[in-house]
């Protein structure tokens, strides 16, 4: 039976280190703020028929890759929302188990697993609300029919994560998965050839600018993203009301404040335009700086307000990279919408917005009158619903899972198509979200999810 008091004190000194090791790299504001806090329990489980060679290496890996300082998990997250939000550890011991499950592994059902392992720790003294916000479920990969690498619910408090023998935690599929539970899908692109937004189609891949669309750790959530968890505040996302030009600063890096993401009518949709810039303060030792790879003036846009889905336009024809697809201009002649990139680099852009036709000054700092509002994001839910996501990547990495269906190049798979309850009171559904995109793991050559 784990020790409630003791464990909200693992909790706190867990937040306070993450906090400590990253808090140079947050605006000076976040510092003197609480952030809310995940209590997420990290559990190991055992099948019937198939168990974890090396049980403590998985726990000692899964507690660095989650809580382990500024490069774990909960780093990560302290990181791209600026202090407002991290994961803590729910148990004292920061990973608890093994639960051997009254359960074969196969045939895969997620939605059992996540059940079996609530029960598991329920017996042990860990209720929900009470003692854990979230669950992550950590079972062992190899032989397993599951097909994905890992899952997430959209939105929701449930993560699985696939093992391989060598006990290791993939920090890129958990991220993957943990912006699921943030309400975030995965993060597709628009072909829209020279800038013209009335002649988008939608694109091949993903954006790569953000661990949604197939760029790992390496990178930031997008502006977009960041709106939808109000994680840019301060000013630092601004509504444009009115023709304007504005000086922007990166998303990530830079001086404190500063207006980082442009939120533009266009019709019932949005457009976000933000400027990337690579962000020294905040490094990987297998993923670099973050945003090293991505650099200029980028945009997105926004369905009826949906931030959680919104889609890169890119104006390069086929698949861009992290600098390749950044706009110079766009148009949407139906909406009277312009966007013109004037200057971008050396860790600033200058960008003019044309609203109903009238031309932006051109000099930038024009915009503080009128243009101050924040954008207001939708409210998030409580538990997703299962979703289809049928033709999507269903291959895992070798060692892991048997593969389990036709690679597509793409980014999830179902979850093997359950639809068991997952919590007895709440009456939410398993709501499946992924496996994360192959292209992650394949680029690094690095860890299994």
């Amino acid at each position: 039976m784990h020790k409630r008091a003791r464990t909200g004190l693992a909790t706190a000194a867990a937040t306070a280190a993450v906090l400590a090791t990253v808090g140079t790299a947050a605006p000076a504001h976040a510092a003197d703020e609480n952030p809310a806090r995940n209590r997420v329990l990290v559990v190991v489980v055992d099948f019937k028929d198939a168990k974890h060679s090396d049980v403590e290496a998985v726990k000692k890996d899964a507690g660095k890759e989650y809580f382990g300082g500024s490069q774990s998990i909960a780093g990560y997250y302290t990181k791209v929302s600026q202090g407002a939000f991290t994961y803590v550890p729910a148990a004292e011991d920061e990973v608890v188990g093994p639960y051997e499950l009254d359960l074969p592994q196969n045939p895969c059902d997620a939605g059992a697993v996540n059940k079996a392992a609530r029960e598991a720790v329920l017996a042990d003294g860990y209720t929900q609300k009470e003692d854990y916000d979230s669950i992550s479920v950590l079972q062992p990969g190899a032989g397993s029919d599951c097909g994905w690498s890992g899952l997430g619910s959209v939105p929701g408090p449930n993560t699985w994560l696939q093992i391989g023998e060598d006990g290791r935690t993939s920090k890129a599929a958990t991220v993957h998965e943990f912006g699921h539970n943030q309400g975030y899908s995965h993060h597709e692109r628009d072909e829209c050839p020279a800038g013209d937004l009335g002649r988008c189609t939608a694109g091949e891949g993903y954006s790569g600018k953000s661990p949604m669309g197939g760029g790992g750790v390496g990178v930031g959530f997008s502006a977009p993203e960041l709106i939808s968890r109000s994680w840019l505040p301060g000013g630092q996302a601004v509504t444009v009301k009115k023709s304007a030009t504005f000086t922007l600063s990166p998303l990530y890096g830079g001086a404190a404040g500063g207006v980082r993401a442009l939120d533009i009518p266009l019709g019932k949709d949005r457009l976000v335009v933000e400027y990337r810039h690579e962000d020294p303060s905040y490094t990987d030792d297998e993923d670099g700086n973050l945003d090293a790879a991505i650099e200029g003036v980028h945009a997105y846009r926004v369905p009826e307000g949906n931030y959680n889905s919104s889609r890169l336009i890119d104006p390069t024809p086929g698949q861009g990279k992290g600098k390749e697809d950044a706009i110079t201009s766009l148009t949407d002649t139906a909406n009277k919408v312009r966007v013109k990139v004037g200057r971008s680099g050396s860790g600033s852009a200058t960008v003019s917005v044309s609203l109903g036709g009238v031309p932006a000054p051109a000099a930038a700092g024009s915009s503080e009158q009128g243009n101050t509002a924040a954008p207001d994001p939708k409210a998030q839910g409580g538990e997703g619903a299962p979703a289809s996501e049928k033709g999507t990547d269903a291959d895992a990495p070798d060692g892991h899972a048997e593969k389990g269906g036709a690679d597509t190049g793409n980014l999830a798979e179902t979850g093997g198509g359950s639809t068991t309850p997952l919590i007895a009171g709440t009456g939410a559904m398993l709501a499946t979200a992924g496996a994360l995109c192959l292209y992650t793991f394949r680029r690094r050559g690095r860890r299994h999810a």
